[in-house]
């Protein structure tokens, strides 16, 4: 079957993280990525006349923005990814990092796991989430990549 594909890039998000649980490794010390998505969609019509929407797209990328116009995903990512200091649930420095926070230090996000696989995940299926209730559903995510620096990355992608 073929199909139409569409990709929108979210990057220059700065996040610091640790992880708390690779002891072996410098990445249990709190460190920086600039974090980039590539999120990959597709209708989920089943015809190919059916795909694209009345522009002719798959995917209106202004949509992303706050309502009325639209879901608000930009601001979503920009409150998860935007100068944000990432910590898991279970850290052991959780509480230091919370008063860190309530001193102004920093934006933290608690997170149920940590790392590029888990941001794929998130961006996934949150993006999912949003947009099986908005546009009628139309357009789904399939794949989304996440880089953490020039060199690395991670897919999240469907079966």
């Amino acid at each position: 079957m073929r199909k139409y594909q569409s990709t929108k890039k979210f990057d220059n998000y700065s996040v610091a993280l640790r992880q708390h649980k690779a002891q072996h490794s410098h990445c249990q010390l709190l460190h920086g990525y600039a974090l980039e998505f590539q999120v990959t969609f597709e209708s989920n019509e089943i015809l190919e006349d059916n795909m694209l929407d009345e522009m002719n797209w798959i995917m209106d990328y202004g949509g992303f923005k706050d309502q009325p116009q639209g879901n608000g995903l930009k601001s979503w990512m920009n409150h998860m990814w935007d100068h944000t200091t990432l910590i898991e649930k279970d850290d052991p420095q959780l509480e230091t990092f919370k008063y860190m926070e309530e001193l102004g230090l920093l934006h933290l996000r608690i997170l149920d796991k940590i790392g590029a696989e888990s941001a794929a995940k998130l961006v996934f299926d949150k993006f999912n989430d949003v947009m099986s209730k908005t546009g009628g559903g139309r357009v789904k995510v399939v794949r989304v990549e996440c880089w953490e620096n020039k060199n690395n990355s991670l897919i999240y992608t469907e079966i």
